[in-house]
């Protein structure tokens, strides 16, 4: 997990404070030459530091033989922690030469841990300096991540394979050399090379540039350039600080002067965490190639030419009303186009590939009979609509979704999935209908109605229409519904809405706006943390749940119910119920009715009710000229336990 900037700035800082405070603590005298302590900050890719503890143990002006503790961290979770053991002695005067060999801890990509031995030698003049290192992973070089499911498409079918994802380390170098660019400046600039091998992964290599400026004697700025076939361009700016040492000049050095300044490694992973670079193979897991379906149609709305982010480069064709669709139609390669999508075609398609599974990669379609008509596209059993990506890999969400103008009528075993649905109430009552019928049906992830214009919405989101008796089951999951009067009116034995939004506004000539209804006797209704808000500035009654029909039985649990009328004399009822056979059971809620010029009910109802209400754990408030929790002429047998009740803001006994 990759950790953030404040993150890394907290932990980091409080490691310098640890070591500075270790620095200024120690005896000079203790050491050969002065201890000198290097802290580089950078931003690049990700922010990361570096801290760098030289300790002379032995030597003079000539000769430096050292301990080097260093610690690295950047905010992709990558750094090291190692210790270095080296030597620097001035040869003929004429140059610095150095041997080390350090080792230590380090985390490379994916939260991968292995143990790092680096060995290098340098040269260092008064103006120049070269670097060879090499880096062996002593263990842990390969990290086996696990297995991911993969997915294509091809023809009219969908193929699953399994890839399994691992991580290489592996021996590698990198070599610089660099040098004060002018006499009478601290300007210093470096080139570069790496070489890795992550056998049995390609081998990575690339190229390194640097410049270097001291603003004072101990405080520099620089910036860093690689480019390799692995990262490919990693640019990097930074500060560095630094304490101690020999060094006096930073210009025209001597090189006594140099002999206690930091070692130049990892050259490979400049700005980006300062460790050893690797490579992930994936490859297909023998045996794991499974057809997933064999009967999809693909729909595109326009070329990719056309539409940017688009996988095609040509438009559905062919775009005939579902006219002469055959076998080679409506495939991966070849989609269908908008017009496709009538009566004809589905059943056509269905005849093609029985229980066909419809794909469309955004863009607008009429859910129509026919081309330009006025009539309901009708599904046959066991087909379904679903909203993809534009390449249809992944289900769409938000505006990228596929939007139907029209109304589905859905025979059984359908699903509509991540679809938006606009049934202009001038050709469609209800934008999703459920005809009496032996399968399931399954809506999901979908927007039903529009949301901006009311006079666009239709007068019911999703209704039951046909003689029953109905013998579905209905499952509504992560949908919006935007309906003039009812939002769900429905008949079978089954509905369950869960993670769902109900909203029923009013129509200029409705006289009643109701949320959620059964329409059939001995209706089994499941609500799962869905919100139901009804509201009018017309009705005379405004109804959150209505449960009207003998043998019915809502359930609930953590719902919000809000209704609201602000007509004159508007009655609300958050729960309507009917005889003593219905049922309302409500667990964790807040349930609001409000109507400031009538009258507010959490349950209503006529003066022959006699359902069952049972309230546990919610929040009750009713506000209204007449405002209550139950209405004074129902007969409902209402229990409330563990709840907190408020009329007109004040609190009372539930």
């Amino acid at each position: 997990m990759e950790v953030g900037f404040f993150q890394f700035f907290s932990y980091f800082f409080l490691i310098f404070l640890i070591n500075l405070g270790l620095f200024t603590t120690v005896s000079v005298d203790a050491f050969a030459l002065p201890p000198r302590l290097s802290v580089n900050g950078y931003v690049s890719e990700y922010t990361g530091g570096e801290e760098d503890l030289m300790l002379p143990m032995a030597g003079d002006e000539q000769h430096n033989f050292y301990l080097d503790p260093r610690l690295a961290y950047a905010t992709n979770n990558q750094g090291y922690g190692d210790l270095g053991l080296g030597y620097r002695g001035i040869k003929n005067d004429a140059a610095i030469l150095g041997l080390y060999l350090f080792g230590g801890y380090t985390r490379i990509d994916n939260n991968a841990r292995l143990w790092v031995a680096n060995p290098g030698i340098e040269a260092l003049g008064s103006r120049w300096d070269a670097h060879l290192n090499a880096y062996f992973p002593i263990k842990n070089r390969h990290q086996t991540l696990g297995d991911v499911q993969n997915f294509y498409f091809t023809g009219h079918s969908e193929f699953a394979y399994v890839l399994h994802l691992s991580q290489y380390a592996g021996n590698g170098a990198d070599i610089s050399l660099g040098g004060q660019l002018f006499p009478h400046t601290s300007l210093k600039a470096y080139l570069g090379s790496y070489f890795f091998n992550p056998a049995p992964t390609n081998n990575i290599w690339g190229g390194a540039a640097g410049l270097e400026y001291w603003l004072a004697s101990n405080v520099k700025v620089f910036a860093n350039y690689t480019y390799d076939n692995l990262h490919h361009s990693t640019g990097a700016f930074g500060l560095g600080v630094e304490f101690g040492g020999v060094h006096t000049a930073r210009i025209n050095p001597t090189l006594e002067e140099r002999i206690t300044d930091p070692v130049e490694r990892y050259l490979a992973e400049l700005g980006r965490g300062p460790t050893i670079p690797s490579r992930m193979r994936v490859q297909q897991t023998p045996g794991s190639l499974q057809l997933l379906a064999d009967n999809i149609a693909f729909f595109s709305q326009v070329s990719g030419a056309n539409k940017p982010g688009v996988y095609f480069s040509q438009a559905g064709g062919p775009n005939n009303g579902g006219v002469g669709l055959i076998a080679a139609s409506c495939t991966f390669e070849n989609p269908c186009g908008p017009t496709d999508l009538t009566n004809q075609g589905v059943s056509t398609l269905n005849a093609l590939f029985p229980n066909t599974q419809m794909y469309f990669n955004g863009g607008t379609y009429n859910a129509l009979d026919v081309v330009g008509g006025t009539k309901a596209l009708t599904l046959l059993p066991g087909q379904g609509i679903f909203s993809r990506t534009a390449d249809y890999s992944q289900p769409a969400t938000g505006a990228a979704r596929s939007i139907f103008v029209g109304q589905f009528v859905l025979p059984g075993s359908n699903t509509i999935s991540n679809a938006i649905i606009l049934a202009p109430p001038g050709n469609f009552s209800t934008a999703i209908q459920l005809l009496p019928n032996e399968g399931n049906v399954l809506i999901t992830g979908s927007q039903i109605g529009s949301s901006t214009d009311t006079n666009a919405q239709p007068n019911i989101g999703i209704g039951s229409a046909g003689a029953g008796p109905f013998n579905d089951a209905a499952i509504v999951d992560n949908v919006t519904v935007f309906a003039r009067n009812l939002g769900i009116n429905f008949g079978g034995p089954s509905l369950t809405v869960r993670n769902s939004v109900i909203n029923a506004g009013s129509s200029p000539i409705a006289t009643s706006v109701i949320g959620i209804r059964p329409t059939e006797a001995n209706s089994i209704i499941n609500l799962q943390n869905t919100q139901i808000n009804v509201s009018s500035n017309i009705a005379s009654s405004v109804i959150g749940l209505q449960n009207s029909f003998s043998g019915t039985q809502i359930t609930a649990s953590d719902i919000t119910i809000s209704v609201n009328a602000s007509a004159v004399g508007a009655e609300v009822d958050a729960f309507s119920p009917g005889n003593s056979t219905t049922s309302i059971t409500v667990n964790r809620g807040t349930i609001t009715s409000n109507s400031p010029a009538g009258s507010a009910y959490i349950v209503g109802g006529a003066a022959g009710s006699t359902g069952l209400v049972n309230i546990n754990q919610a929040t009750l408030a009713v506000n209204g000229s007449t405002a209550l929790i139950k209405k004074a002429i129902s007969g409902v047998n209402l229990t409330i336990t563990s709840s907190a009740c408020r009329v007109n803001g004040s609190t009372v006994i539930c």
